[in-house]
């Protein structure tokens, strides 16, 4: 077998077709990664995230949607059709007429693809978070959402996706559904989780399997789970892990509660940050691992405890059909390292590979005799709940159930409350004794975020950018100004903050920067700053008001803090520290004079006028914690990926005149209330477990107002 898988590699290097770009051969050369495997650019193609054949098609995510490819001819795939406008898209999965992508900020999408030359959106879903990790089997999507685990998604109506529940999992990055059961590749804790999704509306972790890397792309075959790991390994001495967590894992899942690993396989060492993805997909006795700079990877994997490596290829430094088009990071196109443009996706077709670039635009690789497309095993099918999600929440009313557009954030204007339902816009609620009640709904296509600032609502409207509103009656607003793109690439409103007496608001589209925009010409709003930071935007990690009214912070959770000031038609970064601050789920809110911020495990104040490195700030334990965690040792990559995940931090709002304050911890799914009247002792007044994923508290009239996500508008008894 071994000669003959050899001697196809020989042959497919001398294949040059004439109507096609030249045979490339470009592999790591070291022969334990097997011989070079021969490949070319499918031409006209674009950088690419994901790949998946279905029907017959090839089906592509690229430039921010779907494309649709003929692959009669499998060796020749030509561009049917092609649909944009979806964002960030990740994942892929087909099912039947319909193709769900997940796009994280931009949430889970459902395109008709029955006519393959004219693929249409049929709706768009709000997931949790960053939506990335993609599955979908029957009826259910199942969708991983990093630090927030996965969740479980009824599609049985593409036009109306709707939620059914979610389980936190230590950053699921991609997930695999097999006969009740779903692999959870999770990134930085280096498992995959097997979770049982029997029963959709309480799914139940059963076990954990330890990997040798960073965890995300699973794929099974039968009872046997192949896991691709990278970035930094997880055993040995701590001074060899670094960059050495590259290869595939094996395990026998046959019995999920105790799965056994049966080998790994380990690829070349490389520390490389910006596309941490990887991928495998089983074909006969080979698995095709595409482990992202490092290529693509032929295992043989006839003898699971013994697999070995048989070829290798590494995709381009820059597009073979234009050199102007290269991977944008110093690190790969240093001609001095073999890595090259990061494989984002691989499709198995009839007798070839399809390979997708990040960068560069779709490849082709002809493996006959290797490649062999196979039905995918889905075993039993979970049915759906009969009961849908209960978005009843223990000390709160609820405006009703949100299953399919979330309710994200909320404005008040005395007793008005304007909530942010995504594709059903800006809701607008009377809050009273008792009630919650709904008065009316404001034409607006998309709502991702609302603040109030005086008579003005600035509504983040996702890619229609901020629009601004003059609040002309409890239930009509008027459009006054509108600032229509962000920062590139992502033109996508995702966040704003805006403060009383202030033109300039600050704003985010979920990516590496925070904005200041002046609105004081309404006619003509201007971008005063663009900071970028050392992580993305994650959460909703601005304060909701000023210290001073002049201070703005923002918590960059593991990429530290950044502290502006604001003033007339002005914006300044006055103090940064990059030191991590918490878990992803910690913001900070404005206390008196300074910044109560979450730090660690417990809670922390920061003085604007008076800083002091993060590493320096005095730790408080929340009351209700067993003290505080232990920090971590430095600000490396490692430890930044590892910083510890607290249930008592999260997105914090205060009550000042009753020095009460709010933490909803989206995260671990609860809220607290604290009575800081003593900042230093604060009091546990109540400390709810919720259903859904809260976001940012409000408080009217000393009660918490609370955005609940897909349990409504929540108002605490």
């Amino acid at each position: 077998m071994k000669h003959a898988i050899y001697a196809l590699f020989a042959a497919a290097a001398c294949f040059c077709p004439a109507t096609w770009g030249d045979t490339i051969i470009n592999a790591h050369p070291d022969p334990k990664y097997g011989k070079p495997i021969p490949f070319r650019k499918v031409p006209g193609s674009a950088g690419t995230m994901s790949l998946e054949i279905a029907n017959g098609k090839l089906y592509a995510l690229e430039d921010n949607g779907l494309s649709i490819f003929d692959i009669s001819d499998p060796k020749n795939p030509k561009r049917l059709g092609h649909v944009g406008g979806m964002g960030n898209v990740r994942q892929l999965s087909v099912s039947g007429k319909t193709a769900f992508l997940s796009s994280r900020q931009c949430g889970l999408w459902a395109v008709d693809v029955s006519d393959g030359s004219n693929p249409k959106i049929i709706s768009n879903f709000d997931g949790v978070e960053m939506a990335t990790g993609l599955d979908v089997a029957g009826n259910v999507a199942f969708l991983g959402n990093r630090v927030y685990g996965i969740q479980c998604v009824d599609v049985s109506d593409p036009a109306k996706m709707k939620h059914l529940s979610s389980l936190r999992t230590d950053e699921s990055q991609s997930v695999y559904y097999r006969n009740g059961l779903l692999m959870s590749g999770d990134w930085a804790g280096g498992e995959v989780t097997v979770i049982d999704v029997s029963n959709l509306l309480a799914p139940k972790a059963v076990s954990t399997l330890a990997l040798d890397g960073y965890g995300d792309g699973v794929c099974m075959k039968g009872d046997i789970l192949f896991a691709s790991t990278g970035q930094h390994k997880k055993s040995g001495p701590q001074e060899l892990r670094q960059g050495a967590g590259h290869g595939l894992d094996i395990f026998d899942v046959s019995n999920p509660g105790k799965p056994v690993k049966l080998s790994r396989v380990d690829f070349p060492a490389i520390y490389f940050g910006p596309c941490d993805y990887w991928t495998p997909r089983v074909s006969g006795h080979h698995c095709f691992a595409a482990d992202t700079v490092n290529g693509l990877f032929l295992v043989d994997v006839s003898d699971l405890k013994s697999p070995r490596i048989v070829g290798n290829l590494v995709l381009p430094k820059r597009d073979p059909e234009n050199p102007k088009i290269a991977v944008p990071y110093k690190q790969i196109t240093d001609p001095g390292i073999p890595q090259g443009d990061p494989v984002s996706s691989i499709a198995v077709g009839d007798g070839v590979l399809y390979i997708s670039g990040t960068f560069t635009g779709l490849y082709i690789a002809e493996l006959p005799g290797i490649a062999k497309p196979e039905p995918r095993d889905f075993g039993t099918l979970t049915p759906l709940p009969a009961k849908p999600f209960d978005h009843r929440e223990k000390g709160f009313l609820s405006s009703g159930p949100q299953l399919s557009n979330p309710t994200r954030a909320v404005a008040l204007n005395g007793d008005i409350a304007y909530a942010a339902n995504v594709w059903e816009g800006i809701k607008i609620y009377r809050l009273s004794e008792g009630k919650i009640e709904p008065i009316g709904r404001a034409n607006i296509p998309y709502a991702a975020d609302v603040k109030r600032a005086g008579d003005r609502l600035y509504v983040a409207e996702g890619p229609n950018g901020i629009g601004v509103y003059t609040i002309v009656s409890d239930t009509e607003l008027k459009e006054i100004a509108r600032c229509k793109k962000l920062d590139t690439p992502a033109h996508f409103a995702q966040f704003v903050w805006a403060f009383d007496g202030h033109d300039v608001i600050a704003a985010s589209s979920g990516s590496t920067r925070v904005l200041f925009i002046d609105f004081s010409d309404l006619a003509n709003p201007k971008t005063l700053l663009s900071q970028h930071g050392g992580s993305l935007v994650y959460n909703n990690y601005g304060g909701q008001s000023l210290v001073k009214n002049k201070y703005f912070g923002f918590s960059r959770t593991f990429g530290g803090i950044q502290l502006f000031e604001i003033g007339a038609g002005s914006a300044k970064l006055v103090w940064e520290d990059t030191f991590p601050m918490c878990s992803q789920t910690g913001t900070l809110a404005a206390f008196g004079g300074e910044f109560l911020v979450m730090r660690g495990g417990g809670y922390a104040f920061v003085d604007p006028e008076k800083p002091v490195g993060v590493r320096d700030l005095k730790r408080y334990p929340f009351p209700t914690g067993a003290g505080l965690p232990a920090d971590i040792p430095d600000d490396s990559a490692i430890s930044r990926a590892l910083f510890p995940k607290s249930e008592f931090e999260g997105q914090v709002n205060i009550d000042e005149p009753a020095r009460r304050v709010a933490i909803a911890n989206r995260m671990f799914k609860n809220i607290s209330v604290y009575d800081f009247s003593d900042r230093e002792k604060p009091k546990l007044l109540k400390s709810v477990e919720l259903n859904a994923n809260p976001n940012v508290p409000a408080f009217w009239k000393g009660r918490v107002v609370l955005p609940g996500g897909y349990s409504g508008l929540l108002l605490e008894r």
